[in-house]
């Protein structure tokens, strides 16, 4: 029993001055008003709101405000300023894939394939809509095939791909393991 309280006294001490050593104590934390990179701040989300006021087709302020949703994870919010935006700008690929994917986090698979699915057909070198398309082909409906196929979509249609050999590597990855071991929350766009 002693052994044991000595062995324990030792991972607890190894553990303390590993945090203290890596950085990861008190001090390495941000402040707590410190926000994300990327993430716009309050007073310009409040700007997109206040023109929204103002204005309620105002695109940029839709695409603004729902850009911060996006970010934030609040789909629920994101999706009806994205959905306004495509009534403004309805070919515009880029709000067309942020809409669904904040319809795939909200559940919504089936029609965040079919909005993928306008984009490409309008536009086959936007690989951000094949890319998409594919994980949630694979992730959410479970079909290897047709997310594979998606992202071959990608090498046949966009030669200059900046993660070409990444994309290939993980395609011949989900082949060899016959879908055994579906894709891992990796990030290639």
């Amino acid at each position: 029993m002693r052994s044991f309280a000595y062995m324990w006294s030792a991972v607890v001490f190894a553990l303390a001055v590993f945090f203290v050593f890596a950085g990861c104590g008190e001090k390495s934390r941000p402040p707590a008003d410190e926000k994300p990179a990327g993430i716009r701040t309050d007073a310009e989300t409040e700007k997109y709101v206040e023109a929204l006021k103002k204005d309620p087709n105002n695109l940029q302020a839709l695409i603004g405000l729902g850009n911060y949703y996006y970010q934030t994870n609040r789909d629920g919010d994101a999706i009806p300023l994205f959905e306004k935006a495509l009534e403004l700008d309805p070919f515009n690929p880029n709000i067309r894939t942020d809409l669904a994917v904040c319809l795939r986090r909200a559940g919504k698979h089936d029609r965040a394939i079919t909005e993928l699915k306008k984009v490409i057909s309008g536009n086959p070198r936007h690989y951000q809509s094949r890319y998409n398309l594919g994980v949630i082909l694979i992730q959410d409906k479970k079909d290897l095939e047709g997310g594979i196929r998606a992202w071959e979509g990608i090498l046949e249609n966009i030669p200059d791909y900046p993660y070409r050999d990444q994309l290939n590597q993980e395609i011949e990855r989900l082949r060899s393991s016959k879908g055994s071991v579906l894709l891992e929350g990796k990030r290639l766009s």
